[in-house]
């Protein structure tokens, strides 16, 4: 049965706040292994490699594995940090690209990213690009185009950077639901966090919240069930990352202080994946049944 991994995302446990207040490390990796996450997801070069170094300890005490997200400009510093990751303790299940070179030439870009993708690959990495704004990626639209032209990318899906980049209203569109359908298609890793036509992430219980988050759970749905169909027979595992950011991410009050508590949402977030995933597999279960008793 194909399962999923869901990991906390080590940026997610920072606290960006007027008074400094922040967990050890110790700390922030007991959370996350206490919680049943089953790993931590670093972002690489914000978490530096003596950070990720100085974890490798802590994740082998609590039997935690990694992905790691990388914003890199060029092949020789994605050799250089692949070089560097097969030499760890802990060394990352996948690895997702946010590639820094501006999107013009979707050509070039698509150069580019096969020369990323045969790096990881040959190192043994599994190696995505992930949909994020400020990169190469920013626009659903060219990102499209760039993923027609490398049959073989893999996506990880931060579906919350495509809702702002193209600032859809609510309801979605049945063009606009289609577009994210592409992605979903091609999609090996999820990124979990809310966001709005106007706002990259916002707070999951609010009230006035809700549509966005229920417009999230069905993209989530949709994209896991597309993932178990399309490895049914694969020892893969999907991975769900809970990436809820600090400030200027997460939203301030007049105090500086965050409007809600990140680590509950992140918990909920994990739950609500959860639920999701079972949901996804009863599905899919029942969809092959009808076609089995459809074929006899």
């Amino acid at each position: 049965m194909p399962t999923l991994n869901i990991y906390q995302s080590m940026w997610g446990m920072e606290f960006n706040q007027p008074d400094s207040f922040q967990w050890q490390l110790q700390e922030k990796i007991n959370r996350i292994a206490d919680s049943g996450f089953y790993g931590v997801s670093f972002d690489f070069p914000h978490h530096n490699k003596n950070f990720i170094e100085h974890a490798q300890p802590l994740l082998k005490q609590f039997g935690l594995a990694c992905v790691f997200n990388v914003f890199v400009s060029n092949s020789n510093d994605f050799q250089e940090l692949v070089d560097w990751a097969k030499t760890l303790d802990c060394p990352p299940e996948c690895i997702g690209i946010i590639g820094q070179v501006p999107p013009w030439d979707v050509n070039a870009i698509a150069e580019q990213t096969r020369d990323w993708l045969s790096i990881g690959n040959r190192a043994g990495f599994a190696t995505y690009v992930e949909a994020h704004r400020n990169c190469m990626t920013n626009d659903l639209l060219f990102t499209l185009q760039l993923m027609d032209q490398v049959p073989e990318l893999s996506m990880v899906a931060d579906l919350s950077h495509v809702l702002l980049n193209q600032e859809w209203y609510l309801p979605i569109s049945q063009e606009a639901s289609a577009l994210v359908s592409l992605v979903l298609n091609r999609t090996q890793v999820f990124h979990g966090r809310v966001g709005t036509r106007e706002q990259a992430q916002i707070a999951l219980a609010f009230p006035q919240n809700q549509p966005w988050f229920e417009l999230f759970k069905s993209w989530w749905l949709e994209g896991f069930e597309t993932w178990i169909q399309q490895n049914t027979d694969s020892e893969k595992a999907c991975a769900f990352v809970c990436e809820l950011g600090p400030p200027p991410y997460a939203i301030t009050g007049p105090d500086g202080f965050e409007l809600s508590d990140r680590w509950q949402e992140a918990l909920l977030l994990k739950q609500t994946a959860e639920s999701l995933w079972q949901q996804a597999i009863e599905a899919v279960n029942k969809n092959s049944m009808k076609t089995k008793d459809a074929v006899l």
